[in-house]
């Protein structure tokens, strides 16, 4: 999924001159608790690292890549940039914590995209006025359980004209261990993160 979608990055998608330098793709990955779910080998969340890792490797050295992170709150971790060694280096030092906020990683990625843009505009070069490219590739489970919903997420990609890739990590088996269960089903909600793909374009 993640070489599919570094092939369509590299395309143009409309009929426009962009400069290639102001394409921005902002990566969410999910540290929920439900991440440390052993269904996929070793876990989920090192099964995401090595996928992210894999698709910065990919991904055309022109284009701007940052990382949002996300369990109860989203923060960026790096914003967007052209230095892969500063994500590869995040991804590393992704730690888990409790509850999950897709839709509050969606507002930071657009967030991310919006003040970046909003720089090279600063700067005066040529067509920075002129739309960029930009997507949002989220990496998680699947479960919204806090913070701003993954609908107003989607109204807000949307307004933004920002498309939300997402890539789904674990199976409907999963479960993790608690102190006070140690069998509790974290399933992955494959109906929610399609609606946020079909829902952004």
């Amino acid at each position: 999924a993640l070489g599919s979608l570094t092939v369509a990055m590299a395309k143009p998608t409309r009929d426009t001159r962009v400069p290639r330098d102001r394409a921005t793709v902002m990566m969410a990955i999910d540290v929920s608790l439900s991440m440390r779910a052993e269904d996929v080998e070793p876990n989920r969340l090192e099964a995401a690292q090595a996928a992210a890792k894999e698709f910065v490797a990919l991904l055309p050295p022109r284009i701007n890549l940052g990382l949002v992170t996300f369990s109860g709150t989203a923060s960026v971790a790096v914003a967007p940039t052209t230095d892969r060694a500063a994500v590869l280096r995040a991804i590393d030092t992704l730690e888990l914590a409790e509850r999950t906020a897709i839709g509050e990683a969606i507002f930071s990625g657009l967030d991310s995209i919006r003040t970046f843009q909003a720089q090279l505009q600063g700067t005066g070069s040529a067509d920075a006025t002129d739309p960029a490219p930009a997507r949002v590739v989220l990496m998680s489970d699947g479960s919204n359980t806090w913070g701003r919903s993954p609908e107003q997420a989607i109204g807000a990609a949307k307004q933004a004209e920002v498309p939300v890739s997402t890539i789904a990590f674990g199976t409907d088996d999963g479960f993790i261990a608690l102190d006070n269960d140690p069998h509790v089903p974290v399933p992955v909600n494959h109906e929610q993160l399609q609606g946020i793909a079909e829902g952004t374009g």
